[in-house]
């Protein structure tokens, strides 16, 4: 399994940016918490499934990310 860079940095106009062929995202480096777990995850879900449309990847990113914060994943300091 190849890894996804991580990369944080503002794009205007959004939180996140996905480049699936690259296997990289780009995260906006004010977004903490809960937040940054869901926009991680959105992300990561367009590198995965790129087919899949925004919809479905807005719903299973907040549903596992709400899942994942009610187990207790924090970001670490």
């Amino acid at each position: 399994m190849r890894r996804i860079k991580v990369v944080r940095k503002r794009n205007p106009g959004c939180w996140g940016m996905a480049y699936p062929g690259k296997r990289m995202i780009d995260i906006d480096p004010e977004c903490l918490d809960q937040t940054l777990l869901e926009i991680g995850i959105h992300e990561s879900l367009h590198v995965e499934i790129p087919d899949l449309d925004e919809s479905a990847v807005d719903r299973a990113a907040r549903s596992i990310a709400d899942v994942l914060w009610r187990l207790g994943f924090r970001q670490e300091e």
